[in-house]
């Protein structure tokens, strides 16, 4: 393989490390290896065009460009294994089973109309998206208990259940509208806060008031 460099004299598996590098998942070195050939042979045929990764520079991360499109490629299960690893909350191996065969199904059905992961990829992260829907879908109080580990105080029984029981309320009064909240807050998160604040506040009252 020819061996281009850029001005710093960083050759192609130098600039596809660093790529690799900055992402939360980095991938594999076979990830590596396959986005260093295929920006090798990019560039070959941009030379014909007078192009160099120099040029590509000023417009476009090409090295990271191509490590994407590799890492990208990988088994569905892969995919969703890093979509999980990215979040606070991993889950579960059956969350993340569950949600690998969400995808599978989804893309099932994609494929019929010439539609691939590939094409997804361009518009939305697919993987991350059924994961999310996945770990979503789960009991109420599931959701909360969640919430509760994620507060550096986790809180009581009583708070917890009363957040389930607000969380609920929530969320059937949004569906009446067909609303589903939690693409834009975390509600589980908000309801909990909410309960625990409540009852910080009667407890601060009733220490006043005595």
């Amino acid at each position: 393989m020819y061996q281009y460099t850029d001005r710093k004299n960083r050759t192609l598996a130098d600039r596809v490390n660093a790529a690799a590098e900055r992402r939360l998942d980095q991938g594999t070195e076979q990830d590596k290896g396959a986005a260093t050939a295929l920006l090798a042979d990019m560039l070959r045929a941009a030379a014909q065009h007078g192009v160099t990764l120099d040029v590509f520079d000023w417009v476009t991360d090409l090295p990271g460009t191509c490590y994407r499109a590799m890492a990208r490629r990988r088994d569905p299960a892969d995919r969703v294994n890093a979509a999980a690893e990215r979040r606070p909350d991993e889950g579960t191996e059956q969350d993340r089973a569950a949600a690998t065969a969400l995808l599978a199904d989804i893309l099932h059905a994609a494929a019929k109309h010439g539609i691939t992961l590939d094409t997804f990829d361009w518009v939305t992260d697919l993987p991350s998206t059924c994961y999310r829907a996945v770990l979503r879908h789960r009991d109420l109080t599931d959701r909360i208990n969640e919430a509760a580990q994620r507060r550096t105080t986790p809180g009581t029984e009583e708070q917890k259940a009363a957040a389930t029981v607000l969380l609920a309320d929530m969320l059937h009064a949004a569906a009446q509208h067909g609303v589903t909240l939690d693409w834009v807050t975390d509600l589980p998160g908000n309801c909990y806060a909410a309960v625990v604040s409540r009852l910080h506040a009667r407890t601060t009252q009733w220490a006043t008031a005595s």
